[in-house]
């Protein structure tokens, strides 16, 4: 039986709307990384995993938003998604969605806080954006 942990991931005040952090961590057992990102006032995480292909969102330009800042946007292909549902809105995926992940926001400091995720050893993994 798996039991959440906390995973910290930075203050709140440095997740601005636009910006995210990614976190490397184990999900499932299996290493992957984490976005959290802040947008319209509230923290959102997901599995950094595009549905169209196993590739990270940001695997070719640091970012996670399109160029309105109102859609997550895969940076391999283009797939468009929806930043609250996580729901692909890109014909060659729709209705595919991201795999949501739990955060909690305490005393200023935003966190991971998912059964199904767990620390990696090596805190290093830890990448600010």
């Amino acid at each position: 039986m798996s039991t959440k942990q906390r995973i910290w991931v930075c203050s709140i005040d440095r997740l601005k709307e636009g910006s995210y952090e990614r976190v490397e961590v184990e999900y499932a057992d299996e290493p992957s990384s984490v976005i959290v990102f802040r947008y319209q006032g509230d923290f959102l995480a997901y599995r950094n995993l595009c549905v169209h292909m196993p590739r990270r969102l940001d695997c070719e330009k640091d970012m996670i938003f399109d160029d309105t800042g109102q859609n997550l946007r895969c940076s391999m292909h283009g797939v468009i998604y929806d930043p609250v549902t996580g729901e692909s809105i890109s014909t060659i995926c729709e209705g595919d969605k991201l795999t949501p992940i739990k955060v909690e926001v305490n005393e200023g400091e935003v966190y991971i806080f998912d059964k199904r995720v767990k620390p990696l050893l090596d805190d290093s993994e830890h990448i600010n954006i």
